[in-house]
């Protein structure tokens, strides 16, 4: 009989990239997977999609809603509405094992835990506590800043991990550097952590190429970041740079989207500077990404360092890569680790625009540099580990130790 998970996401599905592979790996292996979140309008609450069993639920479809629960979580550590829908789903199902995804929704899984004796597996997809410091800094709305210092605060959010750490049967990490902060902050044994890492799977690559994407830009080098958009992630001080390389024939390609509070900071930012090299080319569908990438000069991903940024690892590294473009990273510790490890990148100074404009141009000057760099990422996330392929296993054997217990 197949064991049967039940993961937890506290957001609409499909949305997160983190999810799908890990639901996917899991039932190739064979695992029963259920998943429980949030419901959008015109969604059913239940179904089943790409071998998966969804169940949906009405707990915030805008966002005062949203804000509602997120109160209600960091008051009590508990969603009700997930909790009562975990416990029925739980008990009708059998379920043997529940993988809740980050740490909002941790403590209403070790509720759970306590009344029907299931084991839980954290997936802590991030540094929350540290990631709340930052993804409120450009919010302006004076209610919103009041209800985010009151009830969202960092320091309340850190005993919570705490407390979800030790109390779960096992905890996911992205990166070496999240695990070894858990080890030293909350002293969890270091065999209770897995660290299964935000790579890309090799289809990627089959994406159809689009060689249009970038007709409506000026010609020149195209140097491109891509994905979701927020203070931590340093478009600013990108935008920044680019004011250093007007003198050039070089241009930023801004591709993904972020709140509109988010948004209309960046577009200040690039008006105030009168910059005419920098292009919001908006939120594009993920299968046109590969043809962004591979289409860029270059890719950049270029991060605050700090305790969020510090802790986990985007996709876009992993997929930039497997795009066959160099890289032009931040010094956040986990980029510079893989980017120096790997030699497929040229790593900056995080929050330093001129230190960002000067290692694009030392990219833009050396034609033989961004070959290499390309070769080297290309191979080493399509013929190494640097693969959803090979990181899944870690995944599956933390699954096969959990069916053991």
């Amino acid at each position: 009989m197949a064991t049967k998970v039940l993961m937890l996401l506290n957001a609409p599905y499909p949305a997160d990239i983190r999810v799908k592979k890990e639901a996917s790996a899991l039932i190739a292996a064979k695992y029963e997977v259920h998943l429980l979140c949030l419901r959008r309008n015109g969604e059913g609450a239940e179904e089943t999609f790409e071998g998966m069993y969804l169940h949906r639920i009405n707990a915030g479809r805008n966002n005062i809603q949203l804000a509602f629960w997120d109160v209600i979580m960091s008051l009590t550590f508990v969603h009700p509405r997930f909790r009562n829908a975990t416990a029925k789903i739980v008990s009708a199902n059998g379920i043997d094992l529940i993988h809740v995804h980050d740490l909002p929704l941790a403590g209403t899984a070790l509720k759970i835990k306590k009344q029907l004796h299931s084991n839980v597996i954290i997936d802590l997809h991030e540094n929350y506590p540290e990631a709340l410091k930052t993804w409120f800094k450009w919010k302006k709305n004076p209610l919103v800043r009041f209800k985010n210092s009151l009830f969202m605060n960092p320091k309340r959010w850190t005993l919570l991990e705490q407390q979800a750490c030790r109390q779960a049967d096992h905890v996911i990490a992205v990166v070496d550097e999240m695990k070894a902060r858990l080890v030293e902050a909350y002293s969890i044994p270091e065999e209770k952590i897995t660290i299964v890492t935000n790579t890309e799977g090799k289809e990627f690559t089959n994406q159809i190429l689009d060689k249009s994407v970038y007709e409506s830009l000026p010609k020149g080098f195209v140097i491109t970041y891509s994905g979701g958009i927020g203070p931590h992630r340093g478009v600013d001080t990108a935008i920044k740079g680019m004011s250093f390389l007007s003198h050039l024939p070089i241009q930023l390609a801004i591709v993904g989207f972020g709140s509109t509070s988010v948004m209309n900071n960046l577009r200040d930012l690039v008006a105030s500077l009168s910059l005419k090299n920098v292009h919001f080319l908006g939120r594009q569908p993920f299968d046109k990404f590969y043809s962004y990438m591979h289409m860029a000069n270059a890719n950049i991903i270029p991060h605050r360092s700090n305790g969020h940024t510090d802790n986990t690892v985007p996709h876009k590294l992993f997929q930039g890569m497997m795009a066959a473009r160099p890289l032009i990273v931040s010094s956040s510790a986990p980029l510079k680790r893989f980017v120096r490890e790997y030699d497929c990148g040229i790593v900056f100074e995080a929050g330093n625009e001129k230190d960002f404009a000067d290692k694009v141009e030392t990219l833009y000057q050396n034609e033989s540099l961004q070959q290499q760099l390309s070769s080297n990422g290309y191979n080493a996330s399509m013929h190494r580990n640097l693969n959803w392929e090979s990181t899944q296993k870690n995944l599956l054997d933390l699954y096969q130790r959990a069916k053991s217990k």
